[in-house]
């Protein structure tokens, strides 16, 4: 198994700090990834809310990690790719990935078509459409020279190299999400991408599994080994020196995500309001929803949840509701070195 470093923050500014603040604790969480030994770090797109709003550009925030780090790979989860020209996102993807010396995985995604949809005056109706056809854009945008572009959404009569050329090649790794949708999970590996998935929005781990089967029975269909292929599964985590010093220290700042989880939910059906605020720590840590607890509870919970998934790739949220930076730190560093060597 694999880890990664998550940043989906919460954003309270009376805790976390005013902006500048904010982004020097998000590049010293990098940091600390790095220096112990996680395998990615992924950063998300999200636009006018204090939920993620505060990181509009995943690209731009690899960019700048890529400066300070040297081995840990950096991945979009997602670039909401909808609401992008996609020969912009190729060439913006590309210069990443020089800059980090051919370290970038590339998480894509349509996100949710609530007010940002409204506001770039993008359609979410055919969003599903529009990104298949986009990555279809940026594969022929890395690999095909010259490269042009008929389709039904995007027509690009000239012919032109797009520049500059990723590192890695034919292009860098795609990741795609999918969560609800048996259809998006089969599309994602009958193109043969990397799947990424919250199983714990669902309402339990044999759900989740149904799905992932469905993405590894196209992946064979086909024609793609699914032993070369990963699944990265989000969960936010807190690891602490002992299981009520994990509660105590974290449970209040859970309340706050959920809180404003539920607030950013008000468009949203009822059940989905409902689901977020039967969220309670208790919920999150005993149904496989959340990596809470001491290192022994982690990685029992990890390795349950690996064995029902069969996923490869776990990524942890560990900066949420305004948790303080010395405590993202220590769980950070207390979960890659009592948890992650012997799920290795």
């Amino acid at each position: 198994m694999k880890f990664g470093y998550y940043q989906l923050n919460t954003y309270y500014p009376e805790l976390d700090g005013p902006a500048p603040e904010l982004y020097r604790k998000f590049l010293e969480q990098t940091d600390v990834a790095e220096a112990c030994g996680f395998d990615t770090a992924w950063f998300t797109e999200h636009h006018f809310r204090r939920f993620g709003g505060m990181v509009p550009s995943s690209l731009m925030m690899m960019a700048a990690v890529a400066q300070r780090t040297r081995r840990i790979r950096l991945g979009s989860a997602v670039v909401i790719l909808p609401l992008h020209h996609p020969v912009k996102v190729a060439e913006e993807v590309a210069m990443v990935d020089l800059l980090s010396g051919g370290r970038v995985d590339v998480g894509i995604g349509r996100g949710m078509g609530n007010l940002e949809y409204r506001m770039f005056q993008a359609d979410w109706p055919s969003a599903q459409d529009h990104m298949e056809e986009s990555i279809a854009i940026l594969r022929a945008a890395w690999t095909e020279r010259p490269f042009s572009w008929h389709g039904k959404f995007h027509d690009f009569p000239a012919e032109v190299n797009v520049l500059p050329e990723p590192v890695q090649r034919p292009h860098p790794p795609i990741w795609v999400t999918a969560n609800v949708s048996e259809a998006h999970f089969r599309w994602i590996g009958l193109q043969g991408f990397n799947l990424m998935t919250l199983p714990w929005i669902l309402p339990n781990l044999a759900r989740s599994r149904a799905l992932i089967d469905i993405y590894r029975d196209a992946l064979a269909e086909g024609g793609h080994d699914p032993s070369k292929h990963d699944v990265l599964a989000m969960f936010p985590t807190y690891c602490g020196e002992s299981p009520a010093a994990a509660r105590r220290e974290a449970e209040p700042h859970w309340l706050n995500w959920r809180a404003m989880a539920q607030d950013e939910a008000r468009e949203a059906p009822p059940p989905v309001q409902q689901a977020i605020g039967r969220l309670s720590w208790d919920v999150m840590a005993g149904e496989s929803r959340a990596i809470f607890g001491d290192p022994a509870e982690c990685r029992a919970k990890l390795a349950e949840i690996r064995d029902a998934l069969g996923i490869t790739h776990a990524a942890g949220v560990y900066h949420f509701g305004g948790l303080a930076q010395e405590r993202v730190l220590a769980s950070m560093r207390l979960f890659a070195q009592g948890v992650m060597p012997s799920l290795r």
